[in-house]
């Protein structure tokens, strides 16, 4: 690559090549260029297609963090993949509520995965991993590698979640719209209890990608954001729980008010199901897979059904956080804290990331074996957000710890000494008032020790080179005003917007905004009628509207609908933000592909195109100005995101189905999707 090529690139995308070389990662974006220009003369360099945004050989997360800044809570909140719909644009942007007509997700829900498992926040998963064991020296405790065929199987009792806070609680209860929670405000508490399983799948020759690598054997094949096929190792994690829930409701009167009126939800049952892929060389997460069945008290299912790509499920802030802090509600992955270290009582330490504090305590007894104990605490939570604390044991011969205890109390006004003065303002500009207390005991039933070591960090012939599958980045097109669609077999977006250009007596508002500065930074069809309509909203650098643009057929459009944003509505004005993205229509056609996304493919075809009920749209997302983008500036992590997604909503029996789909329109690469189901 020459210097224009690499100029061309982010920090973060540098410094993964420069990560890739064992070369250092800090200086300025200058130096970073320098450097691997020098390299590449040297005759060392191996530098990945440009287009290398999807592989999980590259990730982009591993910025070293350390030389861009040490507040480890702020990065997790909004230093993330810089391929995914960051999370960046959810923190610290301006996302305008659009209002009703026309209408467009209130949150970009699907930033990273789908909140469909947030009614227990602490149902949060990281993937499988190590597993105990006792060496030969009674006292010293050792980790090693999982098996294929491992199984645990556990209790979880005294288990809480508490939400204080309208801010809080609207997260919880927002996540699953519509849900089993729309009656609760101001506080949420959960009680739950029941039991669990934790397994690693051992799969057969004919699972693997090619039945030649008989050495593989256990591993098994699957999809990531771009369709390709690798071999992984699949974990597997169940729930049965009962839960009783209770808060406060909304007031009779003003159903804007939440009143001191009690709301109670006892012997409600939730069950869930949730796998995840690891592709077996790098060992990175591929994909989740989420089935979450809820029976409330009075006897109404609510189901959802969940499929992500590399990262936690759960987009909200809250979520991610509490996932961050606890680490996942199955027994600790401790294999990738510990890894070979030998633990005698006294050993203290850090894990790997900077997050967690250890300090191995005495040996006791549990179940009536030997275990000795282990007290791991959040390091930054505690300085800036309260604590999060675990109490773990591991016993002799045993692969998981056979019990943890799991105590969290965040509270963003529980700021500490410790906390930068940067940390507190990112805090205070992201992160929702009010409190959130999770606790909860695992304890092991019984275990059944697998066969084979996991294959981790083997080579296999059949696995896809880094620009497989994957949209060339030279097919990016810059906007004129809006993203380019380019579809010959519907209604299309120059068709309506042209529209609007062309007839300034019918779309007055929308007509000087698209002819002057404006654009239109999110768009949404509709073809369910007889008449295809787009519902566009725009923005200048003095307004910002929404417009329904309806085509009869012929030449001429008509206005179904118009309206202006108000003052906290308006979303941010700045086209140099505005990201070169794909054609819509190309996007499309690899969200329909019964070849990348074929578990999709059903619920939104009919004969190979799109269902004329699925809605089909986008949403552009630029940060705000303000001193935590500023900072973020500094870095090359700012700039403007663009999601494709897809909606769609039946009845079929008596349930109501709703399903969501995300796609980046800049790398191709798919969020994930989300199907919930609601008595009707």
């Amino acid at each position: 690559m020459d210097k224009d090529e690499l100029s061309a690139l982010t920090v973060a995308e540098l410094k993964v090549r420069l990560k890739e070389l064992n070369l250092t990662t800090s200086g300025k974006k200058a130096d970073l260029i320098t450097r691997l220009i020098e390299s590449e003369d040297e005759g060392d360099v191996f530098i990945l297609d440009e287009d290398d945004d999807g592989d999980p050989t590259s990730d982009h997360s591993e910025i070293d963090v350390e030389e861009v800044y040490d507040a480890e809570v702020f990065e997790a909140e909004i230093i993330v993949d810089d391929e995914i719909d960051s999370d960046i644009f959810e923190t610290v942007s301006s996302t305008a509520t659009i209002v009703s007509n026309p209408t467009f997700p209130r949150t970009v829900w699907y930033k990273d995965g789908t909140a469909i498992a947030t009614i227990l926040v602490v149902l949060l998963l990281a993937g499988a991993g190590g597993w105990w064991y006792l060496s030969n020296e009674a006292s010293v405790y050792q980790s090693a590698p999982s098996r294929y065929g491992d199984d645990l199987q556990f209790t979880v009792s005294n288990g809480l979640l508490l939400a204080d806070g309208d801010e809080m609680v609207a997260l919880l209860r927002d996540a699953l719209a519509p849900s089993a929670l729309d009656d609760v405000c101001d506080e949420l508490r959960i009680e739950f209890s029941g039991t669990g399983s934790s397994s690693i799948t051992d799969g057969s020759i004919s699972d693997l990608l090619d039945p030649s690598d008989t050495e593989l054997e256990g591993a098994v094949m699957a999809q990531d954001a771009y369709g390709r096929t690798w071999n992984t190792v699949q974990s597997n994690l169940n729930y049965d729980l009962s839960a009783d829930l209770s808060g406060y409701t909304w007031s009779a009167i003003n159903q804007d008010s939440c009143s001191s009126l009690e709301w109670l939800r006892r012997n409600n049952q939730l069950d869930l199901d949730v796998n995840q892929w690891h592709e077996i060389t790098e060992r990175s997460l591929l994909r989740s897979q989420t089935a979450l069945n809820f029976v409330d008290s009075e006897g109404q299912t609510f189901s959802s059904e969940a499929t992500t790509f590399d990262g936690l499920i759960g987009s909200d802030t809250i979520s991610e956080l509490v996932g961050a802090a606890v680490l996942p509600m199955h027994p600790v992955n401790l294999y990738d804290i510990f890894g070979l270290t030998v633990l005698e009582e006294g050993l203290t330490g850090e894990t790997d990331d900077g997050y967690w504090g250890w300090r191995v305590g005495s040996t006791s007894t549990i179940g009536g074996q030997d275990a000795i104990q282990i007290r791991m605490h959040h390091i930054k939570i505690g300085e800036c957000l309260g604590k999060a604390e675990m109490i773990l044991w591991a016993i002799p011969g045993q692969p998981l710890a056979a019990k943890q205890i799991v105590d969290v109390h965040i509270d963003k006004s529980k700021t500490e000494s410790g906390c930068s003065f940067t940390e507190s303002e990112a805090i205070d500009l992201t992160f929702p008032e009010g409190e959130i207390v999770v606790r909860y005991t695992l304890e092991q039933i019984s275990f059944k020790r697998g066969t084979e070591l996991l294959d981790w960090q083997t080579y296999y012939a059949t696995r896809p080179d880094s620009s497989d599958g994957k949209p060339s980045a030279s097919n990016r097109i810059s906007w004129i005003n809006h993203m380019p669609d380019n579809s010959t077999t519907r209604f299309n977006l120059e068709q309506a917007v042209s529209c609007v250009m062309t007839d300034a007596a019918a779309f007055p508002e929308a007509n000087a905004a698209l002819n002057g500065d404006g654009y239109v930074f999110a768009a949404k069809d509709d073809r369910t009628g007889s008449d295809p309509t787009w519902n566009l909203s725009w923005i200048s650098s003095s307004d910002a509207g929404w417009v329904r643009v309806t085509w009869p057929g012929g030449e001429n459009c008509y206005n179904s609908g118009d309206g202006f944003f108000t003052v906290d509505e308006k979303p941010e004005h700045s086209r140099d933000q505005i990201p070169q993205t794909h054609k819509l229509a190309s996007l499309e056609s690899r969200m329909v592909s019964s070849v990348y996304y074929p578990n999709l493919h059903s619920q939104i075809t009919s004969n190979g195109n799109l269902r004329s009920d699925v809605h089909i749209g986008y949403a552009l997302v630029v940060p705000e100005e303000n001193a935590v983008s500023e900072w973020l500036d500094e870095f090359d992590l700012m700039g403007g995101k663009v999601t494709v997604y897809l909606e769609r909503t039946w009845t079929s029996g008596d349930s109501e189905h709703n399903l969501r789909v995300g796609m980046d329109a800049e790398t191709g690469r798919m969020a994930g999707w989300a199907l919930a189901s609601t008595p009707v």
